[in-house]
């Protein structure tokens, strides 16, 4: 039977107590899960391992955890195209709440690393709840067997988030050119058809919110790719004109109308679900 997992900010370490207090915590194990004293749960905190634990003392004011084991998801990867995924970021343009929560929910299941909401000349919306944010991908990296949580920058200007980005960048546009002219794509493919490398979630090379590795020890290039994803309205006229300047192509997935919301999610499974 596969074990609930759950994301907590803590130190973990095999034979060791893990306290926990939270409420929201306490009702889900308790109430929801109807989980008791003797029953496991897998434990992660980001740093690329997955702990077993289980239940010492489940109350409703505390929860007492002993580390059983440490796994390594690296090792169990099931096939090489997991294995070489590449680090996907998604420049989206700020849209309505809803529509913006069910991205980062959809694309952390998907496997995107980070979101970096933009403010384009469309945007209906100018702020984010990013505290929200953080806690619809922290749930989606548990359901879905992440073990490390996507990040999740402040909105900012098109032009100042493109400055700050280092890697290969594409944007979508009805009018562009068919997506699998993307030569770097292609690249990376046949990186995937041929790799063992381990995988961009894996504790050996860690994604660090600061630095960005360029190759693995397997001497494979280790893909930051972004797709910028424009607003309900689509980008303006002076915006494709500073995608032109810049040099980011511009890419079509096909000849449907996408709602910004479906766009992202399509271009994150195309890239991430080989």
């Amino acid at each position: 039977m596969r074990l609930h997992r759950f994301y907590i900010n803590k130190n973990i370490e095999i034979g060791k107590e893990i306290r926990i207090d939270d409420s929201e915590f306490l009702n889900q194990w308790g109430r929801v899960f109807r989980l008791k004293s003797g029953d496991k749960i897998i434990l992660f905190n980001g740093n690329g391992f997955e702990y077993e634990a289980h239940f010492k003392i489940l109350s409703k004011k505390e929860a007492v955890l002993i580390i059983d084991k440490e796994n390594d998801p690296c090792l169990s990867a099931s096939s090489p195209h997991e294995s070489a995924s590449p680090e996907v970021h998604l420049f989206q343009s700020v849209i309505k709440k809803d529509n913006f929560e069910l991205i980062v929910q959809k694309c952390t299941e998907i496997g995107v690393s980070a979101f970096h909401p933009i403010i384009s000349e469309r945007s209906e919306k100018k702020d984010l709840n990013i505290e929200r944010l953080v806690k619809i991908a922290k749930e989606a990296s548990e359901q879905s067997g992440k073990v490390k949580l996507p990040k999740i920058f402040e909105p900012e200007s098109l032009e100042k988030a493109i400055e700050n980005f280092s890697g290969e960048l594409f944007v979508l546009d009805f009018d562009g050119e068919p997506f699998s002219s993307l030569s770097f794509l292609r690249r990376q493919e046949s990186i995937l058809a041929s790799s063992t490398a381990p995988a961009s979630e894996c504790h050996n090379h860690p994604v660090s919110q600061t630095q960005h590795p360029s190759s693995t020890e397997a001497g494979i290039q280790s893909k930051r790719i972004a797709a910028l994803v424009g607003p309900e309205g689509g980008w303006s006229d002076k915006e494709r004109e500073f995608f032109k300047q810049k040099g980011i192509k511009s890419v079509s997935l096909g000849k449907q109308v996408l709602r910004a919301e479906t766009a992202a999610i399509a271009v994150s499974a195309i890239i991430l679900l080989k």
